[in-house]
């Protein structure tokens, strides 16, 4: 006979909200939330998380209303906002496993060598945004531009008390102990832009413009410590630091130059050894007698693959109500991505590259040795900077056209006849050597492992064709 053992696990709690406004000139909410778990330990005792808005319409107040500056800006609006939220820790991470079968002793326990900790806190995340709202009246009442409207954002987000695993004292007979082991800060940018570029009788033309820029980091790590962190870019794991990027990577840099310097300012090759490399057409540095590349001993940030901005182009267009046209362009600037796959394909010698000619000391040739080497050199499988590329690029998302054959020639019967062909992912522009600059895997399930192109699917182009029809 088996039984099941069950073991509650509850989260409950009260909110309190309040919410003051001033007809529509001004708005004020105040409030929190205070929760409490069912677990022992760092879960035992209540947790508050207070939140508040505030908007405030300057457009609506006299002065504003009564002025020369109401025709050109209709709308002015500021607000902000600040939340605060927990997560608790899952279920039974605080609570430690222990045995009874320890030397036959069935009195005797001990800790799990996978400890868990009964005194985790809730991971704590504040978020502060600041924006403004506006709207434009350009065209004078024309038909160019007479409805424009800006939205902008700025938002910092912080994450404290964040688990993770760190290296307990050999003492404790434990390799690591789960805790409260990080905080990470991030802020950002957004804004948008719609437009009524132009609009007729029988044409309109509207435009919508959105555009991000954000940044990651790691604020602080308990005991300042280095957190290993299993990562899918080549075979080396990485750390999390104090102070660095989310998603940065370390590796082994190749030379493009016989005389390029470390950081401290010594060179790489020392010039009593320079005679022995030469820099090929491909443009690194080579090993005459090898063919094999130079690749640096030591490892070296390659930077934040994160990219430096994104924006949206969003058009639509409608004549004379009957046939319609949009389409979306995606533009992602100054992001990376470690192309993983191409290294194994060079790791078994079956990529494209293998056949590429260039010269090595005016030798040309496809010099399998070279590519070899990128992969074997120093480390195989090691983090090189060669698998580390550019991905930005543009990409029309979307298109499509739909045309309505029941407004175009008022067929009997049919108040919609609609044909729309539609695409999706159809053109990208970029420099990436991999099947999608767009996708990045990494390690499954982890929030640190960013920028990998690890065998990942690509997105995939589609077409499509519907009839919409109505009586």
């Amino acid at each position: 006979m088996t039984n099941d053992y069950v073991e509650p696990f509850i989260t409950y709690g009260y909110l309190v909200n309040q919410r003051i406004e001033f007809g529509d000139i001004l708005g004020v909410t105040g409030g929190f939330r205070s929760d409490y778990s069912s677990a022992f330990g760092g879960g035992s005792k209540p947790f508050t998380f207070p939140r508040g808005d505030a908007y405030v319409r300057l457009s609506e107040i006299n002065f504003w209303k009564n002025s020369a500056i109401a025709n050109a800006i209709p709308e002015f609006k500021l607000r902000a906002a600040y939340g605060a939220a927990g997560i608790q820790p899952k279920p039974f991470d605080r609570y430690v496993t222990l045995s009874t079968k320890v030397l036959g002793n069935s009195n005797a326990f001990y800790f799990d060598p996978n400890q868990n900790n009964p005194g985790l806190n809730v991971e704590v995340s504040k978020e502060l945004e600041i924006g403004s709202d506006m709207t434009f009246n350009l065209g004078k009442n024309g038909n160019w531009l007479n409805d424009v409207r800006l939205s902008a954002t700025y938002w910092k987000r912080t994450t404290d008390n964040a688990i993770g695993n760190v290296d307990a004292a050999p003492s404790s007979g434990s390799g690591t102990l789960k805790t409260n082991a990080f905080s990470l800060g991030s802020h950002g940018i957004q804004a948008s832009l719609n437009l009524s570029v132009y609009k007729s009788r029988g044409f309109s033309w509207n435009m919508t413009t959105n555009f991000g820029k954000q940044t990651s980091q790691i604020n602080s790590v308990v005991g300042d410590q280095e957190i290993v962190v299993i990562s899918n870019a080549g075979s080396t794991n990485y750390v999390l630091r104090a102070g660095e990027k989310i998603g940065q990577l370390y590796g082994f840099k190749m030379l493009h130059d016989l005389n390029e310097k470390k950081p401290d300012g010594s060179l790489f090759i020392p010039q009593s050894e320079q005679s022995k490399y030469t820099l090929a057409s491909n443009g690194y540095v080579v090993d005459k007698a090898t063919k094999f590349p130079y690749v640096t001993p030591d490892k070296y940030s390659f930077g934040d693959p994160n990219p430096k901005f994104n924006m949206s182009f969003i058009n639509d267009f409608t004549f004379k109500n009957f046939l319609t046209f949009s389409f979306q362009i995606d533009w992602v600037n100054g992001s990376h991505l470690y192309n993983q796959t191409k290294e194994w394909m060079y790791r078994d010698g079956i990529h494209a590259d293998y056949a590429k000619s260039f010269s090595i000391d005016g030798q040309p040739g496809a010099w399998t040795a070279f590519y070899r080497g990128v992969y074997a050199a120093v480390q195989r499988n090691g983090t090189k900077d060669y698998f580390y590329e550019n991905a930005s690029f543009a990409r029309l998302r979307n298109i499509s056209v739909a045309l309505d054959f029941a407004k175009m020639t008022k067929l009997p019967a049919f108040k919609r006849l609609q044909l729309v062909l539609s695409g999706r992912n159809l053109v990208t522009i970029t420099k990436y050597t991999g099947m999608d600059p767009e996708i990045s895997s990494g390690s499954v399930n982890s929030a640190w492992d960013r920028g990998t192109d690890h065998s990942t699917m690509p997105n995939f182009k589609s077409y499509q064709a519907t009839l919409n029809f109505g009586f």
